[in-house]
């Protein structure tokens, strides 16, 4: 499987033109009462959705499905944080696990920020194991309140 960060920026048709995404079904929808009208597609069935801007090119990929978590990385399935951490490093930024009144309960998340892109890994909140890894362009990171590791 090629790793997803290459589809960044690129149409979504070359991602979804790929084995063995060509097989999957995806549903489109397009956010029209924004003023960006992003455009999102979702396989719930495989856990890979992605968004796009106005002209369809990938400024996100999400990755749920436990082997595309792990695949994406090339880490041993079921790894947890420290090994997470052994492989890709210190992370630009991390945040400690925390409960929202409103959306519930979040676990520790890190995000290791490149070149042109960012990996950001969520884990859940009471297993030491992946629960999502967002792929973003390095245009596309949210702006907000994050302890930057030293």
């Amino acid at each position: 499987m090629a790793k997803l960060t290459a589809y960044l920026g690129s149409k979504a048709s070359e991602l979804m033109g790929q084995p063995p995404y060509d097989r999957w079904t995806f549903e489109r929808s397009v956010e029209d009462d924004l003023p960006s009208q992003p455009i999102d597609y979702v396989c719930d069935d495989e856990g890979l959705s992605f968004n796009c801007d106005r002209n369809d090119r990938i400024q996100s990929i999400f990755l749920e499905a436990e082997n595309l978590r792990y695949s994406e990385l090339d880490l041993p399935s079921q790894s947890g944080r420290q090994e997470v951490l052994a492989y890709l490093g210190v992370p630009s930024f991390s945040g400690e696990p925390h409960r929202d009144d409103v959306l519930g309960e979040y676990g520790a998340w890190d995000r290791f920020d490149y070149k042109n892109h960012s990996v950001h890994i969520s884990y859940e909140p009471h297993a030491d194991r992946i629960r999502m890894i967002t792929l973003m362009l390095s245009d596309v990171i949210p702006q907000g309140e994050c302890k930057r590791m030293q």
